[in-house]
């Protein structure tokens, strides 16, 4: 992977998360897409200034990495390439196969910058799409989500706003972990976290195979289908998942393990492995914006048990519970020194030994969710903000969840060279399934409006 390249101005060395991500897309492309569905169409002129504007405020989108034996993995300043554009007319059945068609397409090495944007139009009814791509060690959902928001109110807005700032970046996320969670300056301590938490993983043991996932195969071709709770339903839902203890989110994730269960062979309860990404801002010192952007997420895994009698709220509670514990104990802060980043330099050499071990992660379902997305109040024609990412090859399913206008939407994504489209259909169908269920046997207080 070393390459001879003229001198850059580097900006930084990549950090842990920020490297796990960079190797992980060269394992299997881990490109997300942010979209706001609208209805009418927007000036193509407008897209293009609004796009400048925002390079101009966000450094980590004027820079490429690098990736050299002399810096280890580095973003370098790279500020004369303007974001790519990409204008489509497209039909109204069509749409969702284009955004799926980015989940795949990488991002060159070196390439600059690391975001592009997709403008999709259709005709009568005039309806419009707009979607950010990113390569994931700039961004993660949060992130993401709101610069797409940033764009959607500087095109709205009557004059061109100033600058917020300009260029301006946030520290690189192990920088601000806390001093209890730096795990690097504690070998011992974060041995004994990690002993924990591999015996966490085997509490209840053996994971069995998944026989309808070929996580072998060479080919790729991502996927997702797309799900839907009304603003009502969704209201109903929130108030059922405080009223039994748990989250929306919790209430997600099992509906997904369940969902899962009903493809396994045989009647036997059944240990799968769920993961989450978690949203680091709020354990970091000080706490971190959303805006410029950066990666700010770390990934919680766990395993759960589950059979033909489960009970839903009692997985939903669990999954919480369990959550809540390791983000306690710092499993977050911990998980990237697990794949041997530590923070010093990341030379060419780890891709192999880094890509031997992440094909070898246990196999697992994943669930991310951003919760609710704040109204773009400047443009009241977006009816939906999402996201989608497709699963890595050991990975059954990528769902990812938002809510907008109360709506809860999930994007539940797939690999349909792993698992067959029929397949996915039905774990999609009886996660909707269970979720509405639960959301239509619960009256919902009229304070109940977003999770």
């Amino acid at each position: 992977m070393s390459q001879t390249l003229p001198a850059v101005p580097i900006i930084r060395p990549l950090d842990p998360g920020e490297a796990f991500f960079y190797m992980s897309d060269l394992v299997s492309c881990m490109n997300f897409v942010v979209f706001a569905e609208r209805r009418g169409q927007l000036e193509h002129g407008r897209i293009r200034s609004a796009l400048d504007l925002l390079q101009q405020e966000n450094l980590l989108l004027q820079a490429s990495i690098h990736w050299t034996q002399e810096n280890g993995l580095c973003f370098a300043h790279a500020p004369g390439r303007p974001v790519e554009l990409r204008c489509q007319s497209v039909t109204h059945e069509a749409w969702q196969r284009t955004i799926e068609q980015q989940l795949s397409e990488p991002f060159d090495a070196a390439t600059e910058p690391l975001m592009r944007c997709l403008y999709l139009e259709m005709p009568s009814p005039a309806r419009s799409v707009l979607a950010l791509c990113f390569h994931h060690a700039i961004a993660d959902g949060r992130s993401g989500t709101a610069l797409l928001r940033r764009l959607l109110s500087v095109m709205a807005a009557r004059h061109e706003p100033p600058l917020r700032t300009g260029p301006s970046a946030l520290p690189a996320m192990a920088k601000v972990h806390p001093a209890r969670y730096r795990w690097s300056e504690q070998a011992d301590t974060a041995r004994a976290l990690k002993a924990t938490l591999v015996a966490d993983y085997r509490r209840h043991g053996p994971l069995p195979a998944i026989p309808w996932l070929a996580s072998e195969a060479a080919e790729r071709t991502p996927r997702f289908i797309r799900l839907s709770l009304p603003a009502e339903a969704t209201r109903h839902l929130l108030a059922a998942a405080r009223a039994r203890g748990t989250t929306v989110h919790g209430a997600l994730c099992a509906a997904q393990l369940l969902a899962q269960s009903r493809l396994q062979p045989g009647l036997q309860a059944t240990s799968f492995f769920l993961s989450c990404p978690v949203d680091m801002r709020v354990h970091l010192e000080p706490v971190q914006p959303e805006s410029p952007t950066g990666l700010f997420v770390s990934l919680i895994s766990a395993t759960f048990s589950v059979s033909a009698d489960t009970d839903f709220w009692q997985l939903a509670r669990d999954i919480i519970t369990q959550t809540r514990l390791q983000i306690a104990r710092g499993e977050g802060h911990l998980l990237f020194n697990l794949f041997g980043l530590d923070g010093s330099p990341v030379l060419p050499e780890q891709l192999a030994s880094f890509k031997k071990r992440t094909l070898g992660s246990l196999p697992n379902t994943m669930v991310s969710n951003v919760g609710a997305i704040a109204t773009v109040t400047e443009d009241p024609a977006v009816d939906a903000i999402s996201f989608a990412l497709c699963p890595m090859p050991y990975q059954t399913l990528f769902t990812a969840a938002s809510s907008y206008h109360d709506q809860l939407i999930l994007n539940v994504g797939f690999d349909a060279a792993r698992l067959t489209e029929s397949n996915a259909r039905i774990l999609a169908q009886h996660m909707l399934h269970i979720l509405s269920t639960e959301a239509s046997t619960t009256s919902v207080p009229a304070t109940c409006r977003s999770h």
